[in-house]
């Protein structure tokens, strides 16, 4: 061999070595990026699907069921919240009613009064008339202070009396401003629960509508990240077709040392070199073409994931929008109206117990009032007796007694005109015992039955509202993260741009390897059929069998192995086939 010979099969030498590095830094590369690209793929996957977990958790809070049990909840006490003015009304009217009833029986008091002061007169002028007579002495001091009694009890009667008439007065007055409290405040929280009620149903439906089509979106980029998993094994096929193109030239360095290749002469050696250096070229434009062309469509595949993220992301808005922005979250516009109403009834249960206050007391003060009307009743009688007592013992004093007769007489006749003001007024007292009946009836438990379903609905109505505001959280957080991971994942699955070049510069020097004539090894095809057989089974790939029958013909040994090995890929595919789909 000549010094130019030497130097040429060192320089190639040199080039084989740099091919074996290029393509050894080739499969490093592409076993890292592939891992890398798919295990960005399933972290988009896991995002995508909790993304959908939220999704379907937002829509659950605020369910039709849920929807119509707020608002038959609520049905029940805005109704009883529209009957506040009419009842607060009916209150004023009796309380009015009892105040007139209070001056109607002041003036049955006075008519006593007076009938008082005639007794009195009549009183003294019995002690001026009896003033000779032993038996008139005592009578006369007696039955003063009979009657001077009876002006007591009348004066009492008459000090309850204004004091009960008093409270009702002011009773009266908070009545007319509850009244005017319940005016204007109820219509505006009646008319506020009642269209937010109903705008719960529709907000759910608008709710499902767009996260539905949020899911069909998420659900479609996972149909595509599931298409660009199974593209991915071009990372695996590449892979092995790099390693098989290097055991493939060491095979034949391991040939060239081993007997059989030592039987080969020097020509035979130089054209099989030739074949296999020219087939390892074959084989690398082969796999760097095919890699070029599945990489092309992944990275379009990938790219088109940032507009469905993005749409992703236009939908969230859109979903935040209509469920937290103050205009359109019925929940917070529900919540407000329920605690107007809540702080309403809380004046309602001060009212009433202002008003269950004063009906206490008139209901005392009546009985208190009944009490002296009996006092006066019994003054009345001993009044009556006493002066009949006198008529009888005046009519044995003869003339003597019988001026004292006459007077005696009077006070009967004056004693009986007490009878009727005291029924009158008996009759206005079991009217007031009647009424306050009534007021106590429609006040007992009226701000609780309100309290109680108000309560529960407003409890439903933070625990939803809170609910949704954590999900609306959440979606923000996992529509950003999976806009970011997407927009990740186009520059880590661009696989073209870092592999590209270097498939190239292995291509560019696979061909520098070869001398380019024609390297026909038929004439020796026996002797180095051990070498194609060995070689022939590293393939999994039918496009590699193909391009090494074209450098390497094949005799009957390696047709055989070749139908045998096409059955196994064949097998090998549809169990891969099976395990993705």
């Amino acid at each position: 061999m000549t010094s130019l010979q030497k130097s040429n099969e060192a320089y190639k030498l040199d080039q084989q070595a740099e091919f074996s590095a290029k393509l050894t830094a080739a499969h490093a590369k592409i076993e890292k990026r592939f891992l890398d690209g798919g295990a960005v793929l399933v972290s988009v996957m896991d995002i995508l699907g909790s993304l959908t977990g939220i999704l379907d958790e937002m829509t659950g809070t605020l369910d039709g069921k849920t929807a119509k049990d707020n608002v038959e909840g609520l049905r029940k006490t805005i109704n009883d919240l529209a009957q506040l003015p009419k009842t607060e009304e009916r209150r004023q009217a009796s309380f009015k009613s009892l105040a007139d009833m209070c001056e109607t029986t002041g003036g049955h008091i006075d008519d006593i009064h007076e009938t008082i002061r005639y007794l009195k007169t009549f009183a003294v002028t019995v002690k001026i008339t009896g003033a000779g007579l032993a038996e008139f002495a005592g009578f006369a001091d007696e039955i003063r202070e009979r009657i001077q009694s009876g002006a007591d009890e009348v004066g009492r009667f008459a000090k309850n009396l204004a004091v009960m008439r008093t409270q009702l007065i002011k009773a009266l007055s908070f009545s007319s401003g509850t009244k005017a409290d319940f005016d204007s405040t109820i219509p505006h929280i009646i008319k506020g629960l009642t269209e937010n009620s109903a705008r719960i149903s529709q907000q759910h439906q608008e709710m499902a509508d767009i996260a539905a089509q949020a899911k069909k979106i998420a659900q479609t980029i996972q149909g595509k990240i599931g298409s660009v998993l199974s593209s991915l094994q071009i990372g695996d096929i590449t892979r092995q077709r790099i390693e098989h193109i290097q055991s493939m030239l060491q095979i034949l360095d391991d040939f060239f040392a081993s007997p059989e290749g030592k039987a080969l002469d020097n020509n035979e050696r130089v054209v099989l070199r030739e074949a296999v250096l020219q087939m390892a070229s074959a084989q690398m434009d082969e796999t760097a073409a095919d890699f070029h062309r599945d990489c092309g469509k992944i990275f379009t595949s990938i790219s088109s994931f940032a507009d469905d993220a993005a749409r992703i992301l236009s939908l969230r808005d859109e979903l935040v929008d209509k469920t937290v922005n103050s205009d359109s979250n019925v929940l917070a516009l529900m919540e407000k109206g329920i605690v107007e109403a809540c702080d309403l009834v809380a004046r309602v249960q001060e009212s009433s117990a202002d008003a269950d206050d004063v009906v206490q007391s008139v209901t005392d003060s009546s009985k208190e009032l009944s009490r002296g009307i009996e006092v006066l009743r019994s003054i009345k009688i001993d009044i009556h007796y006493m002066a009949l007592n006198s008529n009888l013992r005046c009519s044995k004093l003869g003339d003597a007694g019988r001026s004292v007769n006459v007077v005696s007489g009077e006070m009967r006749v004056f004693a009986g005109k007490l009878e009727t003001p005291a029924d009158a007024i008996v009759e206005e007292l079991q009217r007031v015992e009647t009424m306050t009946q009534q007021l106590a009836q429609e006040g007992r438990g009226l701000s609780a039955d309100l309290a109680a379903p108000l309560k529960d609905a407003l409890d439903c109505v933070r625990v939803a509202k809170t609910r949704m505001e954590t999900g609306i959280d959440a979606l923000a957080q996992e529509g950003q993260a999976v806009f970011t991971r997407i927009s990740s994942a186009v520059v880590t699955l661009d696989f073209e741009s870092e592999l590209g070049n270097t498939f190239n510069e292995c291509c560019q020097i696979a061909a520098q390897l070869s001398q380019g004539f024609n390297a026909d090894v038929s004439g020796f095809a026996e002797k180095i059929e051990p070498f194609s057989q060995r070689v022939y089974k590293l393939y999994t790939m039918s496009q590699e069998r193909d391009i090494h029958l074209r450098y390497l013909p094949a005799n009957a040994s390696t047709s055989s192995a070749a139908s045998a090995s096409q059955a196994a890929v064949a097998d090998d595919d549809d169990l891969f086939a099976d395990a993705l789909f």
